[in-house]
């Protein structure tokens, strides 16, 4: 019989959403997100190289025919974060809004649990996510304006 080996990821969906909370706001950027929306974006980086081992533990949900219903799936993830305090749920009129619940300084301390390369990767990740962002609402903005 052949013996099976498991391999644990570097980062599990709950160190992904930790080193990202982290990040969020060791940056500085706005504690608030949209769950869906932030797996919908994410799903954007899941193939390019430089940040496939942090996805490592993550599901990806691919919709064949409306690529833009396609997600990683980070509900465990989300879900251990609601459960141990470092999210809290915002509910609004459609979608699950959460709120980050760290000052810097514990956002610190979660960081130094990471390795240097996965905090780079990171805030690589959510400078790209933020420069995306930019450019469609200032695309949006410019249509609108027009």
């Amino acid at each position: 019989m052949k013996k099976l080996e498991c391999v644990k990821p570097d980062i599990d969906e709950y160190g992904f959403v930790r080193l990202y909370s982290a990040t969020i706001i060791s940056q500085g950027k706005n504690p608030i997100f949209e769950n869906h929306e932030l797996e919908k974006d994410l799903f954007k980086y899941y193939d390019k190289e430089e940040y496939t081992f942090l996805f490592e533990d993550i599901v990806k949900r691919e919709d064949k025919i409306f690529k833009d219903s396609s997600y990683l799936d980070l509900n465990a993830g989300l879900g251990q974060g609601y459960a141990l305090g470092l999210l809290l749920p915002l509910r609004g009129c459609h979608n699950l809004k959460s709120f980050i619940n760290l000052s810097k300084e514990n956002a610190n301390e979660i960081l130094s649990s990471f390795n240097e390369k996965q905090i780079v990767a990171m805030g690589n990740l959510c400078n790209e996510m933020d420069e995306e962002k930019n450019k469609v609402n200032n695309n949006t903005f410019t249509k609108k304006s027009s």
